[in-house]
Order: structure tokens, then C-alpha cells, then sequence
């Protein structure tokens, strides 16, 4: 396999993101102690891969038990996709500058209804806010985002009906890979200016994501921990961006040439296309070794998705805490911080960490492993006398958050907090 050099890539990846106007390059040469949730062994997901050289879109379970191709028609140059709830199957026809559709129900292939596209890439779906599109309202309609390449733009598209609408970003060039979090907020891979953008779903201003280094970005990721992965296609890399800002950490992979497409499953895996070496990595969340995924006949993979995992539900319960204030020295001491964590029907969860911040979610308080009762307690000491900091926990209280691990969905609750005499 030829190696790109970088100055080389844009022509290189030959359509992905430059696709000539008189026609496609063909022929490119080939992502306290805990106690695990109760999980399938081994992990297996459906995964699903664009073919970029083979003009397919293959399917295939991951531990290599099976595979089969997609039944679609025409396809050119396929690159990213998406899958809803009920496994319709969305498809970024780059080459036939369009997005089409294959139901799960076998009922035939559609093309979306999207209007001038030019070489879409990326694809993401969301819910629509039923109120004013906010993230803060009810769930909606399905809508599907579009990095409509060539347009420097990306578009958004109802899929109950409605118009097309262009995302307020400004700047982009050439967006590639998308994703969103678990607030709705779009981040978009602006691969020419070898950044990350995201576009709150509340309208406030389009901001650029702290990255170090990044070169030609692709594909995009968030696990169930809103952890985002971005691959960094232009030094041969996937590099992982913690929840709530923190140090950029290098997957540790091997070996990857034009990493595009990522996607992860139900338990935390992370799968890369390794479009340049004509495969599919899985790094597991657990910290295994790096394995490639058994998918015969393999070219160019691009894009990735797996079926939207729906884990089950669990319940968290808070219980009230006390606030005490000292002047010398100046601290807050929190005490008797408590969340129980059950499934729906009340079974504890031991060995789950839970989380204690203030009301907000900005300011951690302190964390704690689970017992065997499924309960969490920790105190925190907070560096500051400020009576409006006090009276602020003192009034709105608490919130424990549980992020969740598979196969268990997160959730958090309140807690009160009351005063008590100060030592």
C-alpha cells in the first residue's frame, strides 16, 4: 500500500474530498475497585462500511460471523452514513452528489430530498427540538445534517417534511465528518482548515473545539460518556477529546494510513475505517489490544456505522446532604453527598461511579464508586468562604450524575442541601 504523503492528500483522497469536475478518480489504492456491568462476551456489533473503490456498502458482525452487501443501486463513490432508531440506512452518494435512503423494512432505496448538493460527505442524525429547535425541549422529528462538501456547508433536512435549512456556521472548508452530542450541539470536521466547530443547537455563537495539532480532520465520534473521537487523517492518528475540556490523549492504534469514518458501540468500543490500508481497527474500550475487524473483500473504507444501542434504563435517587461554612480557614465543607443507583425495576449497580457537582453540572463536588447496595457516598471540601457560593448550594442543592456504561443508560437527580453547624 502507497503511503499519501500529506501535501499530497486533498488529490489523493480523490473524491472524498475532491472529486474533479470532469469525473471520479477511480482506482485509489486501498477506525474504590469497580465492578463491570453485566455485558454480552464478546462484544459483537452489526457494523456497517461504505466501500469508497467497490461502490457497495457492506454489513458485517464484528467477531466475523457474517457479512453481506447492502442491497442498494447506483451507488457512486460512497462515503458516510447514518442509521436511525428503526435501522433505515442513510447513505452519502458522493459521487451522484445525493443522500439516499435504504429502509430496513426492504421496501427499496429512496433518494432524501436535499437540493443542491455538491460532493455530501459526512452525515448525522438528530431530533428536532418541538419547540423553538433549542436543546433544552422535547424531542421531535428525526432530521438529518449533511456536510455538503463542495458548498462549504452543511445542510439540515427534516425527514418528515419540511425545508432544507444551511447550519449557521461560517468558514468552513470542505466539512467532512459530523456528530453530535448528547445536547444536540453539531460538530463539524472542517478538514481544510484542519479544525473542529461546533454549532450550538441553541443558537449561540459557532465555536472552534480546542484541539492540538489537528491536520485534515474526517471522521467524528462521541461515546456514551460524551467522550469525542476526531480522526486526524493527515498525521495518521485518532485522537480523543475528554468530556468537559481536559487534555487531548493519541488511541492508542497502530498502523493507520487516512484514518476516515469512526464509529462506537453499546460498551465503548472504537472503530476506525483505515481507508489506506484497506481495513477496519477496533480498539476496545477495556484496553485490549488492537484487532482488525474480519470483513472480506475490503477497499478504501470510509464511512462507519452501528444500529443505536438502547441500553437499559436506570434509576438514581439523591439523598439530602449538609452545607457547613468556615472562615478560617475559608472553605465549604459538603458532607454526606448519597445517590443510590438501581435499574428500572431496582436492582442495585455496584461498582458504578457516580458523580456529585453542584446544581448546575460545572463545579464537581467529589465521586464515588457504588457498594453493593448500589450506593454512592463521598464529602468534598471546597476551597472558599463565599457566602453567595454557600447560599447557592445551600438554596438549589446538588445533582448526581451517573454516565452511564454499557449496556446501562445514564441519569442523574437532585439532591437537597441544608445547613449544619459549623465545628
Amino acid at each position: 500500500m502507497r503511503r499519501f504523503p500529506v501535501r499530497h492528500r486533498l488529490t489523493a483522497l480523490a473524491g472524498i474530498l475532491t472529486l474533479c469536475a470532469a469525473g471520479l478518480v477511480s482506482g485509489i489504492a486501498s477506525a474504590a475497585a469497580a465492578t463491570a456491568a453485566p455485558a454480552p462476551a464478546p462484544h459483537v456489533a452489526q457494523l456497517y462500511v461504505s466501500d469508497y473503490t467497490d461502490n457497495t456498502v457492506l454489513k458485517a458482525a464484528t467477531d466475523g460471523s457474517g457479512q453481506s452487501t447492502v442491497p442498494t443501486t447506483g451507488l457512486t463513490r460512497p462515503t458516510g452514513l447514518a442509521l436511525d432508531d428503526d435501522g433505515d440506512l442513510y447513505i452519502s452518494d458522493t459521487g451522484n452528489n445525493r443522500v439516499v435512503e435504504v429502509p430496513a423494512d426492504g421496501s427499496g432505496q429512496s433518494t432524501v430530498p436535499a437540493t443542491g448538493l455538491s460532493r455530501p460527505i459526512g452525515l448525522a442524525l438528530g431530533k428536532a427540538d418541538e419547540g423553538d429547535g433549542g436543546v433544552e425541549g422535547d424531542e421531535g422529528d428525526d432530521e438529518l445534517f449533511i456536510a455538503d462538501s463542495f458548498n462549504n456547508r452543511v445542510v439540515r433536512l427534516p425527514l418528515e417534511g419540511g425545508p432544507q435549512t444551511t447550519v449557521p456556521a461560517t468558514g468552513l472548508l470542505h466539512p467532512d465528518g459530523l456528530a453530535l452530542d448528547a445536547r444536540r450541539n453539531l460538530y463539524i470536521a472542517d478538514f481544510v482548515n484542519d479544525r473542529v466547530v461546533v454549532v450550538p443547537a441553541d443558537g449561540g455563537p459557532q465555536r472552534t473545539v480546542p484541539t492540538a495539532g489537528l491536520s485534515e480532520p474526517t471522521g467524528l465520534a462521541f461515546d456514551r460518556a460524551g467522550n469525542l473521537y476526531v480522526a486526524d487523517s493527515g498525521n495518521d492518528r485518532v485522537v480523543k477529546l475528554p468530556r468537559g475540556g481536559g487534555s487531548q490523549t493519541t488511541v492508542p492504534a497502530t498502523g493507520l494510513n487516512t484514518p476516515q469514518g469512526l464509529a462506537v458501540d453499546a460498551y465503548g468500543d472504537l472503530f476506525i475505517a483505515d481507508f489506506g490500508n484497506d481495513r477496519v481497527v477496533e480498539i476496545p474500550a477495556d484496553g485490549g489490544g488492537q484487532t482488525t475487524v474480519p470483513i472480506a473483500g475490503l477497499s478504501s473504507p470510509v464511512g462507519l456505522a452501528i444500529p443505536p444501542s438502547h441500553p437499559e434504563a436506570t434509576r438514581l435517587k439523591a439523598s439530602a446532604a449538609t452545607v457547613e461554612r468556615h472562615t478560617s480557614p475559608a472553605s465549604l465543607r459538603v458532607k454526606g453527598l448519597s445517590a443510590t443507583l438501581t435499574t428500572a425495576d431496582g436492582a442495585p449497580l455496584p461498582g458504578e461511579r457516580v458523580t456529585f457537582t453542584d446544581s448546575t453540572g460545572a463545579h464537581k463536588l467529589c465521586a464515588a464508586i457504588t457498594n453493593t447496595r448500589g450506593r454512592a457516598r463521598c464529602d468534598a471540601t471546597l476551597r472558599t468562604g463565599s457566602r453567595a457560593r454557600y447560599d447557592d448550594l445551600r438554596q438549589l442543592g446538588y445533582r448526581a450524575t451517573y454516565m452511564g456504561t454499557a449496556p446501562y443508560r445514564p441519569s442523574s437527580a437532585a439532591g437537597h442541601l441544608r445547613a449544619a453547624r459549623r465545628s
